[in-house]
């Protein structure tokens, strides 16, 4: 048996002190652990620096969407900090650290660390589990003690200070691992990512998608047992219940929203029958653990703040792939949450998340995978081969192959792939197959910078200086001084709905001065304002000086990340949601090439009498429903393909802290196009390319690039150079039409 520690904090909290600590460790198989007593001190910053922690991981992390419902507004303090920098968070982040590590090196502690750390050795795998019913307490990151670094197959978990052994109504028969999946209400979070990788796990899987109630329920009694409840999608405890207390909550859909009350019966009829684990890979699972707590699951993992997509993918990716490979429970989770901190440049504190609820009376889980399958006895003669005669080889007597059997045996081959490709399903191998063309088609002399643009980047070093969001005086001071030199046009590729003060007027009017200042909105974002234009906007701004922001993907073709390799010229947005917060039709880029065209007097510039754009001589042919990989377009929006360059980052580019402190040469900037955007991976503006993973604004970059040299440099459109293109013969390709 691993050795097991059991910290029991008592009553008290970091306010009062914990004058009653003990600690129990069982070493050896041993029936009768040993027991060290102990104490703490008041430690009143604790809970203070924990709030401010929680706090700046909100406001840094709010802007890419938690696992938590839209309704739900209190999950968050009504005023937001904003404008915080990530070294700031990393600075909190060294101070907790340092406030823990103090505590628990107290002299009444002093004893039980030294005890335990004589007592263990660190090639175990160590469970340490800390009882407490303080909710603070559950929540302080206990994985940053000194302990833990010495001790690296050591894992923390919480559990309530009441707790008993579950009684389980059947011996559960050796099988394969069995997981109940419920992917709940999912709006604005992906859970497709969590599917596919429960899919793949060696178990056997059942998977309930926005189940209602009555499903949920009759899979939670099922006699033949679950190890394994998965739940992804948005979750809340601070639903309020007919009695005015908080409660857990989970959205199965969009219009059921279940309480852990309303589960209870199911819940425990699936733990008598063998249930071990819960997973709750979405927000708030503190709650939640607590809220499950008195029925006595032996084990939970859950994350102690709100979670972001990508972290709760990676988590349960890595988690997976080490349980199931006979990784110890505790083993796997810490290294799959340690696993995290890669993420930490983009996501602050991804590896302060995961945390283990646990019952102290049951053992940890094991991975199942059933009996294995019979293997050859070495004891039995295999079968005997008579040997091949010598001589003259037999003449196999055949009956010719006829024309009609050949005609039938190929439509019976060709007809099934024509179907199957006709209904889209081999469109995730044809599109692999594009971007492998696309990255090895050969590099063009003149296609690797088009010094006709400018990209403004606000890097790592920029949020540090600045803060993130940058603040609305900085943007306007950063706008005036490019206005100086005269470009063509600027594009702020920036979401600038919200206020962040100081200096909101000053930047209302630089857009009201220059009307080659266009800012972006985002149409596909109709219940989030923040992601609309300036409020302050007339009406004839918001349709000249706006162009949206959204990007046409393919979900899940690239290590289930949606892949940017269309590119959305203009829509109607008369046909998007009525309560669109983006009423502009043209896209950023195809609004910034219109402009710089204009001044290079390019005429005509609108669309046909077919609706294809028309810019010059060249004609933007639109995407037909079926168009090489593609097999379920809509085939009317004017969307084309998008002809990278071999170059991901194909112009001039700059800091904003050049253009700040002055250190840019004005004939960089005057009669260009000048992109302004965040690749700081705190922006969490990242899109995945067939060259790759590539800040948005980039991508924007690449759209307007592609547009100039269709038409001024006669550049191949739309990836028409491609073999593959030319064989399909569609459309979805700029064509030169004769003047």
């Amino acid at each position: 048996m691993n050795p097991i520690v059991v910290l029991h904090l008592g009553k008290g909290s970091c306010q009062d002190g914990l004058p009653d600590v003990t600690a129990q460790l069982w070493i050896e198989d041993s029936q009768i652990p040993v027991k060290y007593g102990g104490s703490l001190p008041i430690a009143e910053q604790l809970p203070e620096l924990y709030q401010q922690w929680k706090a700046l991981y909100e406001a840094l992390n709010n802007p890419f969407g938690y696992r938590v419902s839209s309704a739900d507004s209190f999950e968050f303090d009504s005023e937001p900090v904003t404008n915080v920098s990530s070294a700031e968070f990393r600075r909190l982040c060294t101070v907790l650290k340092d406030e823990i590590d103090r505590w628990l090196n107290s002299p009444g502690f002093r004893n039980i660390d030294q005890q335990l750390r004589t007592k263990l050795t660190p090639r175990e795998s160590i469970q340490l589990i800390i009882e407490t019913e303080d909710p603070l307490l559950q929540k302080l990151p206990w994985h940053l003690w000194q302990f833990f670094e010495h001790y690296p197959k050591a894992e923390m978990a919480i559990s309530a200070q009441q707790y008993e052994q579950v009684h389980i109504s059947q011996p559960v028969t050796k099988r394969r691992m069995r997981i109940l999946v419920v992917l709940g209400h999912s709006d604005g979070i992906n859970l497709q990512p969590d599917r596919s990788m429960l899919e793949e796990a060696d178990a056997e899987t059942v998977f309930l998608t926005e189940p209602k109630r009555s499903e949920l329920n009759e899979c939670l009694w099922d006699d033949k047992g679950w190890d394994i409840l998965f739940f992804a999608g948005h979750s809340t405890s601070q639903a309020i219940d007919p009695t005015g207390r908080s409660t857990g909550q989970l959205f199965l859909n969009p219009t059921e929203q279940l309480s852990i009350d309303q589960l209870r019966h199911a819940l425990k009829a699936s733990i008598s029958h063998g249930l071990k684990l819960a997973i709750f890979n979405s927000c708030d699972g503190m709650g939640l653990a607590r809220a499950l707590s008195d029925l006595n699951l032996p084990q939970m993992i859950v994350m102690r703040e709100p979670v972001i997509d990508p972290v709760s993918h990676k988590f349960l990716r890595n988690f997976l792939r080490f349980f199931s490979r006979g990784e110890a429970f505790y083993t796997s989770v810490r290294q799959a949450r340690e696993h995290l901190q890669g993420l930490e440049g983009e996501f602050p504190g991804a590896s302060w998340l995961p945390v283990i609820f646990q019952n102290p009376t049951e053992a940890p889980i094991t991975w199942s995978t059933g009996l294995a399958h019979p293997a050859l006895n070495p004891m039995e003669p295999e079968e005997s081969i008579e040997p091949r005669p010598t001589g003259r080889p037999a003449i196999s007597k055949r009956r010719p192959i006829t024309l009609r059997k050949l005609t039938l045996a190929s439509l019976a081959v060709s007809l099934p792939i024509l179907a199957v490709r006709a209904l889209g399903f081999l469109q995730p191998l044809e599109l692999s197959a594009y971007d492998r063309l696309m990255r090895s088609r050969p590099v063009e002399s003149n296609a690797l910078v088009d010094s006709r643009i400018l990209v403004i980047e606000i890097d790592r070093d920029d949020t540090d200086e600045y803060g993130h969001p940058v603040k609305d005086d900085t943007l306007a001071a950063a706008l005036e001084t490019l206005q100086q030199y005269q470009p063509v046009t600027i594009g702020v590729d920036l979401h600038r709905y919200q206020v962040n003060e100081p200096g909101r007027e000053s930047l209302i009017e630089q857009f009201n001065q220059a009307s080659d200042l266009i800012t972006v909105c985002s149409f596909d974002s109709q219940d989030r304002k923040i992601m609309g234009h300036p409020p302050e906007f007339s009406s004839k701004q918001a349709q000249q000086q706006v162009g949206f922001s959204d990007l046409e993907t393919d979900d899940g073709f690239y290590r289930g990340q949606p892949v940017m390799r269309r590119h959305l010229l203009s829509y109607d947005p008369r046909l998007g949601p009525t309560s669109s917060v983006c009423s502009t039709s043209y896209s950023l880029s195809l609004n910034l090439a219109l402009r710089f065209l204009r001044e290079q007097n390019v005429q005509p510039l609108q669309p046909n009498e077919d609706k294809n754009w028309q810019l010059g001589s060249v004609v933007f042919n639109r995407l037909a429903k079926r168009t090489g990989g593609y097999q379920q377009l809509d085939g009317h929006s004017s969307q084309v393909m998008l002809n990278y360059r071999s170059n991901p980052r194909p112009a001039r580019r700059a800091s904003l802290k050049e253009l700040m402190e002055g250190q840019l040469d004005e004939t960089v900037i005057r009669d260009r196009i000048v992109l302004m955007g965040v690749t700081d991976p705190i922006g969490n503006d990242y899109r995945q390319t067939p060259y790759g993973e590539l800040p948005g604004v980039w991508v924007h970059a690449h759209g307007v690039s592609q547009i100039l040299s269709a038409v001024l440099d006669d550049r191949p459109r739309s990836a028409d150079i491609l073999a593959a293109r030319r064989r399909v013969g569609g459309p979805g390709h700029a064509q030169r039409r004769d003047a």
